[in-house]
């Protein structure tokens, strides 16, 4: 019986929110440069915008958009704003909305920012007239911007029969309505396609054609052919039928309707145009055609009168071809001077100019002079011609078009010729001969193009045997090359010629299907580069229905008409249809049917040109064509990238998470959702086995590659296309021009051609449209495809043998095996085309070639086993040769249909019970913390290398990546497909650890059920069940550990999940490590400083690294218990006053830290004030280590933990020993304590200088007592022994400690809560008041620390001007030993700043703070050393066995290494200093704390990215230079994370006003 009862799967689908994360500017990422929504009937669906707080985009973000968010009509340029909001989210806006609707959307962001120059963060400051730059940053105006545009494409909802038909389902039709004849007899035509498995037809056009009878040159737009109807009728009676015929395939035949729309050109003969002559590019509107018409023009003259040059009109050979174009040169270019278009008529210019002299008022500008001037040789001859020509230029539409301006050019030579007029105008010939030079190069190229574009056509046209002017004269029928102008003639009298000259439509090989190449810019129609269709005329539609409004309005009225009828266009000829009409068009269409579906051809020959058509226009399928393969690989290659994801993809489930949606539209109603990313992808196909324009394959390949072709095409995951004629086995293309039959009636179409076969494949395709895993294989002449439903498993395979032309026809082909799967035959077919076979005489009717569907046997099929378990080996039946197919049925054998379920059902129980000691066990477990506690090690995966964690998230941190990438090549599901050694790790330890945490149990016993489940599936398919095993399995355990850290922080965005996460992470148990010498559980936990190198024993535990992250961490993720827990321990080891630098269970602690004292009282402090117990826990008694608080004694003796004192008596008992003074040798001095540190430096030595200044100070230079604790051990580069940064003296970060404990004591005594005196005992016997040494470190702090801008000013301060190198800033520390190093620059002031506030002249803060900005704040973490110093060293490298004394082992560890925790203390001084500012200077006090919000969380930006990528999934202790990775630094640190939780939970104050602020702008 199962261990946990699988609950029934719900009948409604979630509710989706598609998630889009946006770039820091607000852009879309390139990947996602393409989105298409899927539109599901029974599911509803939101689209979600993310942007990080702190990004460039994030203040004032606004969201527009053209989708209806109001539920209006859609219009394409009305944009609808939608802000974007915090919702609950601390780090992240968000703005979302529900998608209801069909259709191409656009969107972009609008937001506030300063100009990149205008965000100065160099350090400018140098003195006291400019000294708050920082103030002024955050008053500075910012500018309106916006993003470009980007788009989304919601897919239409198709239903057939009252059921939904996705377009993967689709099998569409191309049929000719003049070949099916008269509309009244197309009923059987209609059950024909029906019963061969089609659900969709195309028609190519139907309405009224043109003089050449071509479907695609339309006579009239708005009126269908006559020859549909054997009656007269009028055009609404045509229409009427139309719709009844349409509404008949629906409901009887199951068929939708699509039609081919004709936009882009009319036929040359419609009556229209001789009314609307301005409805094409004529030479009136498009001037600039003039002399590409002239030239026209002079050909179909040249063709005429061929034979008066003596020429043949017959052309046979490459020969006659050139001596035809040598003609064309002669008769043709020369005497037209086309050049004339191209140049300046030197000699009418001259007069002009000479005209101009002397009334010209014209002057030259200082600014032109001085360029002039400046100028010589080609850049000024250019300059010159910008000058006198300006915008006097009309190239190529007006003979000497390019003319200069009279008056400037006499102004400018002038100048030259210094009043010189004679001297000026041979200035000027000798100007214009040289600007003319370059034009008539001009000329000379485009001559080239001509001659060469005519010379290729002709060839093609006249010796290609395929060419319909093959074996024709060159005469008036068939000119030399086609027309590109048409001349209609006009309805009335008076009309221009310039206005009847109109240019045809037609391509341009290669060209940019965005430019319009009959404009201006264009000079495709003068070169002849337009391969024409001369029975079209091309239309001018501009850009907008004003530029010709009669035309935008004629084309919308025929799109109606038929947007009111079918189901959707095929757009024709899509790629040079003006965009902007498509757009206008479509969204007319749209308006009557939402659902249209839309198909288009597209040959831009760029996939970006093509997302840019199908995104603005809404191209729901792009067709794709079979008939393009050259061979079977390229076949097999064209089927798998056209649609599906490989089989065993990993879940997309995996992709989900749960998440909530905030529903604005039903009065913000919460509504629990399903968010997932949004994926980029490529546009939907429709892939045609052949359209109606594509060579049939008895033409391109062999007949019998109708029937492989056609089986790989059903087989692929898009839409699928065929063309009527296709499964009857036409024998050739059909010429839509000339073909007069008609199709045939089938009674039968099974019994016809590869009838039977294409309707089972057709009806397969159909059938299989949710079987979106495929594997396509390519072996020699044979393609095999399976597809595969991700949660059945039940599959199609199909192989196909294909018959390409000089293909042997027998090929090798390896038998597949199926593991774990059974098979069961569907259907085996050959295709025998008779020999020698041909079509019946012509009895007006189409017919196919004469062929035999051969019924093949069943493949034998065979089952085996192997070391891989049970396989089917899938063999080839007899006679199966070129032209066949089979078909088999998959299914895994003893494999749970609803595994997905199974699987995703259940983890919140088995995780329900889990604390978060055994969530680090079941999540997390560095390799050195797992060998400690059960004895294991990290997993290691080959060829990838061992994981971050023994738990659950070092899988995840991989998975994470292969997931959404889909990445089944990766070496971690390779290994997986090898066996199960993973699956047996994960729940292996779990066990193990159940003896520690029993509740771990349920949780390995989940995995166990599910592991018996996954192991009985084929090994391809281990990778997809293991990662959605491990996706549910880490969404619960994220829940759970964040369900049991309470608090607004923890649990308002990603970011502070992740961070609250490494609450977990650093704290767990081990054996060697716990908080005390004999622990009381099995299950105690402890903090790590860092992961992995702080992880056992005595490196372990650190106490200055507890208790700067204990606030972060443990208390504002409210972890009461075990800060409690590290405050009473390390408090029970206070010996001589100070808290043990490292703990070691209290056996051994050491006594050489200076300040983890001071954080220990600071951490005592945040406790009282943040945990429930408050300041009783001054009161709680703490069994003493060492009784004396002096003397060391072993920790399992009867006098160890003999005497107790409360937390109270702690804190007194360290002011009252810092008051004294300290000093006192280590316990067990030597190299067996440390083997780096000389002999002095065992010495410890603190005191306070009641006299002077009442600052704590200590240490000396041979040991260092701070957190910058390197000491140097490197004997090649002498150093061993010598501290890097020894900072003996007043540290300020410790002063501000000290002045923040002193500060509180105060408080206690005058509120009562104190008692054990107020008094401390001086060196000299004085007894001082906390309050007195609490104002005397006041009285003086600034005065000892502040360096002043203006040196003048050292006076007033402790400064020894000689030593300054920065000024504006504090010092690091005062009274060291080596004197200049208290003038270095160093990021320790931001602790003293955020601890003790009142110690700072707040002008000089900011002014601090400003550099520190500029100086030392790197993308990740502060710099530990200014750059400038001599001694800044920012590469880390503790293997560094040089000889150099900055840099050997590791010596330069906090002299210029970025280290992060300090972000947290410099975040949260910005916020306290800025805000005071901002609030006291009052004046737009409420922008400015918006823009103090933005400032603070810019400096997180990296933050997050960083470890929503790390694999340990945390910060890192450290970065090398500007953010590079250090390999020796930890890669979670502890206070990394947890000061900048500290940070974020003082935003959130902040956040509270801002959210005010916005929300009154509303």
């Amino acid at each position: 019986m199962s261990r946990f009862a699988t609950p029934n799967q719900p009948d409604r689908a979630p509710f989706m929110v598609w998630n889009l994360d946006l770039n820091e500017d607000g852009t879309t990422p390139k990947d996602k440069s393409f989105i298409r929504l899927p539109s599901v009937l029974s599911q509803s669906c939101a689209i979600r915008f993310r942007i990080l707080i702190g990004s460039t985009a994030s203040i004032d973000a606004t969201l527009h958009t053209n989708y209806p968010l109001d539920g209006s009509p859609y219009s394409r340029t009305k944009f609808h704003p939608k802000r974007f909001n915090f919702g609950s989210s601390q780090t992240e806006l968000i703005c979302e909305f529900r998608i209801q609707r069909p259709g191409p959307y656009q969107y972009y962001v609008s937001y506030k920012s300063v100009d990149a120059s205008d965000d100065d963060r160099t350090d400018s400051i140098s003195c006291a007239t400019d000294a708050n730059p920082t103030m002024d940053r955050i008053y500075r105006a910012f500018k309106s911007r916006r993003t470009s545009t980007s788009y989304f494409l919601v897919d239409p909802q198709l239903t057939l029969a009252g059921q939904p038909l996705p377009l993967d389902a689709i099998v569409l039709q191309s049929v000719s309505p003049k070949w099916l004849g008269p509309m009244k007899h197309w009923s059987p035509h209609l059950a024909a396609s029906s019963k061969m498995g089609y659900n969709m037809l195309h028609f190519i056009p139907m309405q009224q054609r043109g003089g050449s009878d071509s479907p695609y040159s339309l006579y009239n737009q708005l009126e269908l052919s006559d020859e549909l109807f054997e009656e007269q009728k009028t055009a609404e009676q045509k229409d009427q039928k139309l719709r009844e015929t349409l509404l008949e395939m629906v409901h009887k035949h199951r068929l939708l309707g699509v039609t081919d729309m004709v936009w882009n050109h009319t036929a040359y003969n419609s009556d229209w145009l001789r009314d609307h002559p301005e409805a094409g590019f004529n030479l009136e509107n498009s001037p600039h055609l003039r002399s590409a018409y002239e030239l026209d023009a002079a050909l179909v003259n040249f063709s005429r009168d061929l034979t008066d040059y003596g020429l043949d009109r017959m052309v046979n050979t490459v020969e006659d071809v050139d001596r035809l174009l040598k003609a064309v040169d002669e008769h043709v270019v020369q005497p037209l001077r086309l050049w004339e278009f191209y140049v300046i008529d030197v000699d009418a210019a001259v007069e002009a100019v000479r005209g101009a002299w002397d009334i010209a008022t014209e002057t030259v500008a200082a600014e032109d002079q001085s360029a002039l001037e400046r100028l010589s040789g080609d850049a000024r001859s250019e300059w010159l011609r910008t000058y006198i020509i300006g915008s006097h230029s009309n190239a190529l539409g007006t003979r000497f078009g390019r003319t200069i301006d009279p008056a400037r050019t006499a102004a400018v030579l002038r100048l030259l010729a210094h009043d010189d007029r004679d001297l000026a105008m041979t200035q000027l010939r000798e100007l214009l001969d040289l600007l003319n030079l370059t034009y008539y190069r001009e000329y000379d190229a485009d001559v080239k193009a001509i001659r060469n574009n005519i010379g290729e056509r002709v060839k093609y046209e006249r010796l290609d045997r395929g060419s319909w002017k093959f074996g024709k004269p060159v005469d008036s029928s068939f000119q030399i090359v086609d027309p590109l102008f048409t001349t209609v003639e006009a309805r009335t009298e008076g009309v221009p010629d310039d206005r009847l000259h109109l240019a045809n439509n037609g391509w341009i090989w290669g060209g940019n299907p965005l430019d319009n190449f009959a404009g201006p810019e264009s000079k495709a129609y003068l070169q002849r580069a337009v391969i024409v269709w001369g029975d079209c005329v091309k239309l001018n539609y501009g850009t907008c229905p004003q530029d010709n409004p009669w035309l935008w309005e004629h084309m919308r009225q025929y799109t109606l008409r038929m947007a009111r009828v079918f189901h959707g266009f095929r757009i024709d000829n899509c790629h040079s249809t003006p965009i902007e009409l498509a757009e206008y068009l479509l969204d007319e269409a749209r308006k009557i049917n939402p659902n249209m579906y839309v198909i288009a051809e597209l040959f831009t020959g760029s996939e970006d040109t093509d997302r840019v058509f199908v995104q603005r226009l809404g191209i729901n399928s792009l067709i794709r064509e079979a008939m393009q393969a050259w061979d079977s690989h390229e076949m097999s290659r064209l089927a798998h990238r056209h649609g599906g994801r490989p089989i065993g993809s990993l879940a997309v489930d995996c992709l989900g998470e749960p998440g909530v949606f905030i529903d604005d539209e039903h009065g913000a109603a919460r509504i629990d959702a399903v968010v997932a990313p949004l994926s980029g992808s490529l546009p939907h196909a429709v892939f045609f086995d052949c359209t109606h324009d594509n060579e049939v394959p008895a033409q391109k390949r062999t007949a019998e590659d109708a029937l492989p072709n056609a089986a790989i095409v059903a087989m692929t995951a898009c839409a699928s296309g065929s063309n009527r004629g296709y499964d009857e086995l036409y024998p050739e293309l059909l010429n839509v021009v000339h073909e007069r039959r008609r199709y045939a009636e089938l009674k039968d179409p099974l019994s016809v051609g590869l009838g039977e076969a294409k309707a089972k494949l057709n009806r397969l395709h159909a059938e299989i449209a949710q079987y979106q895993e495929v594997h396509v294989h390519h072996e020699t002449e044979y393609v095999t495809i399976h597809r595969v439903h991700p949660v059945t498993r039940e599959g199609v395979l199909m192989v196909a043998h294909c018959a390409f032309r000089g293909a042997p026809s027998e090929s090798h082909f390896d038998s597949p095996k199926l593991y774990g799967t059974a098979v069961t035959p569907e259907f085996a077919y050959r295709l025998r085309p008779e020999a020698g076979g041909h079509v019946p005489v012509d009895d007006g009717v189409l017919h196919g070639l004469p062929s035999q569907l051969e019924h093949l046997a069943a493949p034998p099929i065979h089952q085996h086993r192997d070391d891989r378990g049970m396989f089917t080996e899938l063999r080839l039946p007899e006679n199966f040769g070129p032209g066949s197919v089979l078909v088999v049925r998959t299914r895994l054998v003893d494999f749970k249909p609803n595994l997905d379920w199974k699987i995703r059902t259940c983890a919140d129980e088995a995780t329900a019970r889990l604390t978060l000691g055994a969530l680090n066990a079941v999540l997390y477990r560095c390799d050195a913390e797992e060998c400690d506690t059960i004895g294991e090690g990290v997993y290691d995966v080959p060829n990838l290398g061992t994981l971050a964690y023994c738990g659950i998230q070092g899988w995840y941190s991989h998975l994470k990546h292969i997931i959404p990438n889909n990445d089944l090549g990766h070496p971690l599901c390779g290994h997986l497909r090898q066996g199960y050694w993973a699956l047996d790790y994960v729940s292996g330890r779990l066990h193990k650890y159940s003896e520690y945490y029993p509740e771990i149990a349920p949780l390995a016993a989940w995995f166990e059920e599910r592991w018996a489940l996954v192991k009985r599936v084929p090994n391809f398919l281990v990778p997809r069940y293991f990662a959605l095993t491990m996706h549910t399995a880490y969404q619960a355990l994220v829940q759970r550990a964040l369900k049991l850290m309470p608090g607004k922080v923890v649990n308002s965005s990603r970011f502070t999940h992740e961070l609250a996460l490494t609450s977990v992470q650093l704290l767990g148990h081990v054996n060697s490590a716990g908080l005390r010498p004999i622990s009381e559980s099995k299950a105690d936990c402890s903090m790590s400083a860092g992961l992995p190198h702080f992880t056992t024993h005595h490196m372990r535990c650190w106490g200055r690294d507890v208790f700067i992250a204990l606030e972060g961490l443990l208390l504002s993720t409210g972890r009461f218990d075990e800060a409690r827990d590290h405050i009473i321990a390390f408090g029970s080891t206070l010996k001589h006053g100070l808290i043990p630098n490292l703990l070691d269970t209290g056996r051994f602690p050491r006594y050489n830290a200076r300040d983890a004292t001071w954080f220990w009282l600071q951490a005592v402090q945040a406790y009282c004030a943040h945990a429930p117990e408050g300041l009783d826990f001054m009161s709680v008694s703490v069994p003493r280590r060492f009784p004396d608080g002096e003397t060391f004694v072993e920790w399992d003796s009867d006098e160890a933990f003999s005497r107790s004192s409360t937390i109270a008596e702690l804190v007194h008992e360290i002011m009252e020993r810092h008051a004294r003074g300290i000093s006192f040798r280590e316990w067990n001095a030597g190299p067996a304590l440390d083997s780096q540190m000389r002999d002095e430096g065992f010495n410890v030595q603190i005191g306070v200088d009641f006299a002077s200044n009442g600052f704590v100070s200590g240490g000396n230079q041979w040991n260092c007592g701070t957190w910058m604790d390197k000491m140097g051990s490197s004997d090649k580069a002498g150093i061993r022994g010598v501290p890097a940064t020894p900072r003996d003296g007043a540290d300020v970060e410790i002063v501000g400690l000290q002045k923040s404990a002193l500060r509180w004591i105060s408080e206690l005594c005058d509120s009562g809560r104190w008692t054990l005196g107020d008094t401390v005992v001086a060196p000299d016997g004085a007894r001082v008041t906390y309050r007195q040494w609490n104002q005397l470190v006041q009285d003086n702090f600034e005065r000892y620390f502040w360096i002043p801008l203006d040196p003048q000013d050292d006076a007033e301060y402790h400064v020894n001007s000689a030593l300054v190198n920065r000024r504006g800033i504090y010092r690091d520390t005062y009274g060291s030993s080596a004197e200049w190093t208290d003038y270095q620059f160093r990021p320790n002031i931001p602790i003293a700043m955020t601890v003790a506030p009142e110690l700072f002249d707040s002008e000089h803060t900011l002014v601090c703070l400003h550099k520190m900005c500029a100086v030392l704040a790197a993308p990740l973490g502060m710099r530990t050393l200014d750059p400038m110093d001599m001694r800044y060293r920012p590469y880390y490298n503790n293997s560094d066995d040089s000889g150099d004394a900055l840099v050997a082992q590791g010596i330069n560890y906090h002299q210029g290494p970025e280290w992060l925790w300090l972000t947290g203390y410099y975040l949260r001084a910005l916020l306290q200093f800025m805000r005071v500012a901002v609030e006291k200077k009052g004046l737009e006090a409420e922008r400015a704390l918006r823009t103090v919000y933005h400032e603070l969380h810019a400096n997180m930006v990296n933050l997050k990215h960083h470890i929503a990528s790390s694999a340990y999934a945390g910060l890192p202790e450290l970065t090398n230079k500007d953010g590079a990775h250090c390999h020796d630094s930890c890669e979670s640190q502890a206070w990394s994370s947890g000061c900048l939780i500290i940070a974020l939970h003082e935003m959130a104050q902040l956040e509270v006003t801002v959210h005010q602020v916005l929300d009154s702008h509303v």
